[in-house]
């Protein structure tokens, strides 16, 4: 027999089938693919943290009794563990893996209130890797950069003025970069593309930096820039890279339509490393204190490449946690 909710207990329960309700209408929506409201999309983002509340009225019904509210939480508990152990499973290695050529790219949002720019600098040329991507990329930034010797270990850089500081992102490369490196404009997105020789192929670099959605009119925003990039993507010659801040998750609907429908992995989807968080509620203060909540940051990847390693690195005054992906992309046939 349930237990009788006396008291305190009344309410209490209430509150637990509103938080099943609540839990019910994300996951739904997630399922059919719907996030039209910028709460919602955000809610999408954390979607394993937010499930982990599934579990706490499965225990308040076990504790209680309840077994109705434990058996209406079932279901979202079976949807959470499918989506932890979905995201903890390493793709299979292609074939051509092992005769390709490798590229090590670094992706970092150093933050354009970073108080200390020069770790930032200083533990980006410490990766030693072929390619540096940079969002919220700033004078600052690059002048401690230089500083560090930057300018002369990446000589090669894609990089120019932006009306919106907080936006511009740079990419820097230790080689030469090929014809069609430049900074171009599809609709309202601004991408920063290089293009490089990996052996015998040629691969593209798209970078981005997405709007984010807590801004006024930034989920509106950011809808559109996902629609003008997807359509860029359709011009771009495979194999290509797209790397940067997406301020959103691989949960978020519309990210996810765009990796299935342009055919592309999550670098750190497809090393079983789906469940890490690259953004901290804060660079500094109290909230720096909280841990990372979901993963905006992204290196998604077309057929062609394929993510042999990934590294997630350490802040250095951002919060955003950068990382170092190494990528395998596949030879051209001559």
């Amino acid at each position: 027999m349930p237990v009788v909710q006396t008291g305190y207990g009344a309410p209490v329960l209430m509150v637990m089938w509103a938080v099943l309700v609540g839990l019910g209408v994300v996951v739904v929506t997630w399922r059919i693919g719907v996030s039209r409201f910028a709460f919602l999309a955000m809610v999408h983002d954390s979607l394993p943290v937010t499930l982990v509340w599934a579990w706490v009225v499965a225990a308040y019904g076990v504790a209680t009794q309840q077994w109705l509210l434990l058996g209406a939480a079932v279901p979202l508990l079976v949807v959470h563990l499918l989506v932890i152990v979905s995201r903890l499973a390493a793709a299979p290695t292609p074939e051509w893996v092992s005769s390709a050529a490798h590229v090590k790219v670094v992706v970092a949002n150093v933050f354009i209130g970073n108080r200390t720019p020069q770790h930032s600098a200083v533990m980006l040329l410490q990766t030693e890797a072929d390619l540096l991507v940079v969002a919220e990329r700033s004078e600052s930034f690059m002048r401690e950069f230089g500083r560090a010797g930057g300018m002369d270990a990446y000589p090669f850089r894609v990089d120019g003025p932006s009306n919106e500081p907080d936006y511009a992102t740079a990419i820097a490369s230790r080689t030469s970069l090929l014809d069609g490196s430049s900074i171009v404009y599809s609709g309202s997105m601004r991408i920063v593309r290089a293009v490089l020789q990996c052996g015998s192929t040629e691969l593209s670099i798209v970078a981005v930096h997405l709007r984010a959605v807590t801004e006024p009119g930034g989920f509106h925003a950011w809808r559109a820039e996902m629609r003008d990039l997807a359509s860029y993507l359709t011009t771009v010659a495979h194999p290509f890279v797209v790397v940067g801040d997406f301020n959103s998750s691989q949960f978020r609907p519309a990210l996810a339509r765009l990796l299935r429908d342009a055919g592309l992995l999550d670098a750190h989807h497809t090393v079983g490393k789906g469940l890490t968080r690259s953004l901290k509620p804060a660079a500094h203060g109290a909230l720096a204190w909280f841990p990372a909540f979901t993963r905006v940051d992204h290196a998604l990847l077309s057929p062609g490449v394929h993510a042999v390693e990934v590294v997630n690195l350490p802040t250095a005054g951002s919060d955003h946690y950068p990382f170092l992906a190494t990528l395998a992309v596949q030879q051209s046939m001559r």
